[in-house]
């Protein structure tokens, strides 16, 4: 084109003169243009669509199981491919992780994303619990998310509860994501192998009756230390024989009616460890 060439541009929303270039913003139409140079006239012409830019409109997300996770691209009239293959503007998930999309709208194209997590019923009790008689801790717990209520049918509102005697026991939780979920499980007890088993209370009033205190023993000891005492730390009994009983009394005199405490030491037959068991005995005539 020569340098004294005229140029004449018509455009949806005004005309220019004397440009190589314009810029089309956003009016949509046909463009054309007119060049003069000398004697000769040249003519062309172009149509402009605009396509607006695909938004990104996901949002990470934190839903419960039990739920239907729907991501939703929602850029109408666009086209998508998501990381699982899918071409739809909206897509069903089940497991957590992160999710993207590529979203194209004639030609102007963006990649949307999103992290799912999805949480498992915060109860998620075992439906049945067996401990051994032994054993000074018998928790049961749940693992819950995050700003979740939590209600044990003993009023307790931690994590774990430690139970201590057989039944059924429930837990209720409350979230945001999951509301409000109730779940149970059953308790039992059972005396396990060299198992110990020692009551809380006896009746030493001569009717032959529950009138000793002593521990039921499953296995043969090659140690053992039986030490009774009373509320203000007084020794009343001590025995090292597994078989020894107690009476009720001291020195010969009986001893009121209140509560004890026990201590026993113990190694087994064949074993070297020390076991430790503490308690109380409630004394009643």
């Amino acid at each position: 084109m020569e340098k004294n060439a005229s140029i004449e541009w018509t455009t949806p929303y005004r005309i220019i003169y004397n440009t190589k270039k314009i810029v089309a913003n956003t009016s949509v139409g046909k463009y054309y243009v007119k060049v003069t140079s000398g004697k000769n006239v040249y003519f062309d012409s172009t149509f402009i669509k605009m396509y607006p830019k695909p938004k990104r409109l996901l949002r990470d997300t934190t839903v419960c199981k039990s739920k239907t996770v729907v991501l939703d691209a929602k850029n109408q009239g666009a086209r998508y491919f998501w990381n699982t293959g899918d071409v739809t503007e909206k897509i069903k998930v089940e497991a957590s992780g992160k999710y993207w999309v590529r979203i194209n709208n004639g030609g102007c194209g963006v990649i949307d994303s999103v992290n799912v997590k999805i949480i498992s019923t915060q109860n998620q009790l075992n439906s049945e619990h067996t401990f051994c008689l032994s054993e000074s801790n018998k928790l049961i717990s749940i693992k819950p998310g995050s700003s979740t209520k939590i209600l044990w049918s003993n009023g307790s509102t931690g994590n774990a509860i430690n139970v201590l005697k057989e039944g059924v026991y429930w837990v209720q939780t409350e979230s945001k994501q999951c509301g409000k979920q109730t779940d149970s499980a059953r308790v039992k007890f059972k005396a396990c192998d060299c198992e110990m088993l020692i009551p809380n209370s006896f009746t030493p009033n001569e009717d032959n009756k529950n009138d000793y205190f002593f521990p039921l023993l499953q296995c043969e000891y090659t140690y053992f230390n039986l030490v009774i005492s009373d509320r203000y730390g007084n020794t009343v009994f001590v025995t090292s024989n597994p078989n020894a009983k107690w009476d009720g009394r001291y020195k010969g005199n009986l001893c009121p009616e209140d509560n004890y405490v026990y201590t026993i030491e113990s190694i087994e037959k064949g074993s070297e460890k020390k076991a430790v068991r503490n308690g109380y005995i409630s004394l009643f005539r």
